[in-house]
C-alpha cells in the first residue's frame, strides 16, 4: 500500500475472534512501526534472525528490478518477487513468442519421481530403491521444516513484516501462530469459523472469514473488524492503497486505507455482478486487478475508476491462481492448462501459449533464482510442484507432498512455504538453487 497510515488505532485487542489467551505480547517488534508509504518499497534489509534462513554467502543475489511484472499478492517485501510493472503495453502483440514453449525434452530430472513407500515411511529398499527418497529434486533445495498441527486444507500462510511469527489459517477453523526460532507453534487460535484466505501486506495480517475480515498489525498489536463482506471470503490483494476481497457470492469488497486515526480502513465499495460464482485469486500487474472465479473467467479491473474493462474466457474449468510476469499474464486452472495472455493490437488480453498438463493445477508462484532468473512453481493436484523456467517452461525440478499444494507463499532469504490439503505446513530452503 503506497499511502500513510494513521499511528493509532482502535483499542479491540481479540483480533475479532474469541480465544482464552492474549497472544499479542508474543509478536514482538523487529523495529519501529513504518508508515503503510514503506510497505511496497524495496525487499527488507534486516534480518528476523529465522532459524531456518541459510548462510549469508548462499543467499540469492539482490536485484531492485527483479522478475519482470510480477508483483506477489501476498506480500510487497518477499524474497525475489517479479518487480510490478505496467501490464500489457499497447505496443506488444500476442505475436511475440517470446519463447513461450515448452523446451523439456524429457530430461531425467522431469521424469525424477519421489517413492511413495517413502513417503508412507515404509520403503524396504533403502538405496537400492530407484525412486526418489526426497521431498525435492531441485539442486540446492531442502525441506528444511514441517509444521504439523492443522488437519485441514490450508488456506494462506503469511510473513508479516516486523515480525518473526509465521501465520497460517486452515478451513480446520484455527489460526496458528509459529515460532521461526524454534519452529513451534505459540499460539492456535478457534476462529469458529473456517478461514477462507490470509495474506500479510507491511505489517499487516488479513483474514478472511465468512462475512468478515480481520486485519491485524504485529508491530503496532492493534486488531480490526473490517465490515463490508457478505459471503465467505476466498481470495484477497492489496493494490493502490485499497485492499480487495473476493467472496463464495462471486462479489468483491474493497475497503481504502485512511489517515483516520480511529478508522484506519474505510469501506468503499462492492464490486458486484461480474463473477456468477466464488472468486479464488487475485493478481495485480500495473493499474490493473485480475481476478479469477470458480466461473472459469478471468475479470481485469482498472484499478482506478474499479471499472471491470475485460472479462477473459479460455478456461473450461474454476480458475485456481494467477500471476504477472513482464507484460504478460499466466492463468491456471482445474481444466488442467496454464495459460499465457498478452495484449493484442486492439488492446484486449488474447492467448499466446497453453500448456498443457495431465492433470489439475492448483497454483502458481513466480520468483528469481541465485542468478537472477525467473522461475515458475506450479502446484498439481497429485502433490508435485514443478520447477519450470520462464519463458520456456523448461523444468528444472520438482517438490514433493502427499497431498495437493494449494497455497505457495514467498518468503525472505530464500525460504518458501507451501501448505497443503492436508493441513501440512512445509518450509523449503532454495537459497542455493544456482544451477
Amino acid at each position: 500500500m503506497s499511502h500513510k497510515a494513521p499511528r493509532r488505532y482502535s483499542n479491540a485487542r481479540n483480533f475479532g475472534v474469541e480465544r482464552q489467551q492474549d497472544f499479542a505480547a508474543d509478536i514482538v517488534p523487529r523495529r519501529p512501526y513504518a508508515p503503510y508509504s514503506r510497505m511496497n518499497k524495496a525487499q527488507n534489509k534486516w534480518s528476523r534472525n529465522l532459524v531456518w534462513t541459510a548462510s549469508e554467502g548462499n543467499r540469492p543475489m539482490k536485484n531492485d528490478n527483479t522478475y519482470g511484472s510480477m508483483k506477489s499478492p501476498v506480500s510487497g517485501t518477499g524474497y525475489g518477487p517479479m518487480k510490478n510493472a505496467a501490464y500489457g503495453p499497447r505496443s506488444s502483440s500476442v505475436s511475440d513468442s517470446r519463447g513461450w514453449r515448452s523446451r523439456d525434452n524429457g530430461s531425467p530430472k522431469s521424469k525424477e519421481c519421489v517413492c511413495k513407500f517413502w513417503k508412507a515411511g515404509n520403503c524396504k529398499k533403502g538405496d537400492q530403491c530407484p525412486f526418489l527418497h526426497s521431498w525435492t529434486c531441485f539442486p540446492g533445495s531442502a525441506m528444511v521444516a514441517s509444521l504439523e498441527g492443522h488437519n485441514k486444507d490450508l488456506k494462506g500462510i503469511a510473513l508479516p513484516e516486523g515480525s518473526d511469527k509465521l501465520f497460517s489459517a486452515s478451513s480446520d477453523g484455527t489460526l496458528r501462530i509459529w515460532d521461526c526460532h524454534t519452529g513451534q507453534c505459540v499460539h492456535t487460535i478457534n476462529l469458529q469459523a473456517e478461514a477462507g484466505s490470509l495474506i500479510s501486506e507491511g505489517p499487516w495480517v488479513f483474514l478472511g472469514l465468512p462475512n468478515a475480515v480481520k486485519a491485524f498489525n504485529v508491530q503496532t498489536s492493534k486488531d480490526l473488524h473490517l465490515n463490508g463482506v457478505v459471503g465467505q471470503v476466498h481470495a484477497m490483494a492489496v493494490a493502490n492503497g485499497m485492499l480487495f476481497a473476493g467472496t463464495s457470492s462471486g462479489s468483491i469488497s474493497v475497503w481504502k486505507a485512511t489517515d483516520n486515526e480511529t478508522d484506519p480502513f474505510t469501506y468503499l465499495t462492492s464490486l458486484e455482478g461480474h463473477h456468477s460464482g466464488q472468486v479464488t485469486c487475485f493478481t495485480v500487474g500495473g493499474q490493473r486487478l485480475y481476478s479469477g472465479s470458480v466461473d472459469k473467467t478471468i475479470k481485469v479491473w482498472d484499478l482506478n475508476t474499479l471499472e471491470c474493462t475485460m472479462t477473459l474466457r479460455q478456461h473450461t474449468d474454476t480458475v485456481t491462481s494467477l500471476l504477472c510476469w513482464e507484460e504478460f499474464l499466466l492463468s491456471s486452472s482445474l481444466d488442467g492448462t496454464i495459460k499465457v495472455w498478452a495484449c493484442s493490437e486492439d488492446g484486449s488480453l488474447k492467448v499466446t501459449y497453453t500448456r498443457r498438463q495431465a492433470q489439475s493445477v492448483h497454483a502458481l508462484c513466480g520468483m528469481n533464482d541465485a542468478e537472477v532468473k525467473p522461475i515458475m512453481f506450479c502446484s498439481y493436484q497429485n502433490g508435485t510442484v514443478s520447477i519450470v523456467d520462464l519463458p520456456s517452461f523448461e523444468e528444472r525440478g520438482k517438490m514433493f507432498s502427499t497431498h495437493t499444494i494449494g497455497t505457495i507463499t514467498m518468503g525472505p532469504g530464500g525460504l518458501l512455504f507451501s501448505g497443503d490439503k492436508s493441513g501440512k505446513l512445509r518450509v523449503w530452503n532454495l537459497a542455493a538453487t544456482k544451477v
